[in-house]
């Protein structure tokens, strides 16, 4: 029984290597972007473009100043007094957030009242705008806690502030934004190779006509079946080996939990897109169409599997549509394992729904085969 789907095996690696731009699609291109979407895609919010009107020109207003100026969560674009010219600057796009410092601020201060400072955002990418408040927010705070170590005006006050806040942070210490989003695109890139050399790679014999020879051979359908995918899971194994080393190096970000466990979950995973590549094989008759199909489903499953936008996020409605994708179990059980070093028994939440539609996909998409077939 093996030798027929060995002999498949053979045909379909040498098919794969026959050509450079195979080659380089498989193993040049995966690198090249994760190393692109890597630095490029990120959920933290920097160099937000601040125009500074210091209209009181005291000391503590300069301080507040080079706060703001010596951080990279802003980028100081220029100094105005005149508030009209502020409001242009935001209007014209010149600059995101206005820091306006009235004049007396520094006086009021040391008599010990309350002065209050104004910020204004452009509210339009409203995450944008909240995160801008909250670095504002953190970095007047801490000059405030520095004034009042100082100023004998604020030291009867200090002691109605005993409890402090303390900080933990768990898993990603450093708040490496890599560690967070790098094994996500790994995910994207495993589905993308997979079922897109599935769904090619058995329409290219549909085309070429060699699909017709090979359904009149000896060849059972579950046969040629294993021996057009069989090659296809190795590759993607390869091919996740490759990126998950390449990642870790470029981004210096930690795995934390076992290779050998996600190997076995990534094949669970696997069953999935590679059953998926065989649907599409079937309902397409080009490689052109399949392309398109397969980028069709990519990209329905990349928006509703957490990588860009929190699940927690998103309408009621479409909470319960991502319960339907693969995706979404497998880029939380690679998470849990990269960040948190998880163990199969903390990852079952995932496992056995992933399992389920791993298996349903698949199976119906080889019944849907062998019928096209016959």
């Amino acid at each position: 029984m093996m030798t027929p789907i060995l002999y498949m095996i053979r045909k379909e690696f040498l098919q794969v290597f026959r050509t450079r731009e195979m080659m380089a699609i498989l193993f040049v291109a995966p690198l090249v972007q994760v190393l692109v979407m890597g630095f490029a895609i990120t959920n933290e919010v920097k160099h937000i473009t601040l125009i500074i009107a210091d209209q009181d020109n005291s000391v503590l207003s300069r301080e507040i100043t080079d706060a703001f100026t010596h951080t990279d969560r802003f980028n100081v674009v220029g100094y105005e007094r005149d508030m009209a010219r502020v409001g242009e600057a935001i209007h014209a796009w010149q600059a995101q957030m206005a820091l306006v410092i009235p004049p007396g601020f520094g006086r009021d201060i040391r008599r010990g009242s309350r002065p209050q400072l104004q910020v204004i955002v452009d509210g339009l990418d409203g995450n944008s705008a909240g995160v801008a408040l909250g670095y504002a927010g953190a970095i007047l705070q801490e000059r405030a806690r520095q004034v009042g170590r100082q100023m004998p005006a604020a030291l009867s006050l200090r002691n109605l502030h005993r409890v402090e806040m303390q900080e933990r942070m768990w898993y990603n210490l450093n708040l490496n934004n890599a560690q967070y989003m790098v094994p996500g695109i790994v995910v994207v890139l495993l589905t993308v190779i997979s079922l897109i050399l599935a769904s090619i790679g058995l329409v290219r014999e549909k085309e070429i006509g060699t699909l017709e020879q090979l359904l009149v051979t000896p060849l059972k359908k579950y046969q040629l079946l294993l021996g057009k995918l069989i090659p296809f899971l190795i590759l993607s194994f390869i091919e996740l080996g490759i990126v998950l080393k390449a990642a870790q190096w470029i981004f210096a970000i930690e795995m934390q939990g076992s290779y050998l466990l996600l190997a076995g979950l990534s094949a669970i995973y696997l069953f999935s897109t590679l059953g998926l590549g065989i649907f599409v094989s079937t309902i397409t008759g080009s490689q052109q169409q399949a392309m398109f199909v397969s980028w069709f489903f990519m990209l329905l499953m990349i928006m509703l599997s957490g990588l860009f936008i929190p699940i927690e996020n998103m309408p009621p409605l479409l909470q319960k549509v991502t319960y339907l994708n693969p995706m979404r179990y497998f880029m939380s059980i690679i998470r849990d394992i990269f960040q948190k070093g998880a163990a199969a028994r903390h990852l079952l939440q995932d496992v056995i729904p992933l399992a389920g539609f791993g298996l349903l996909i698949f199976i119906f998409s080889v019944l849907k085969f062998q019928k096209r077939a016959a």
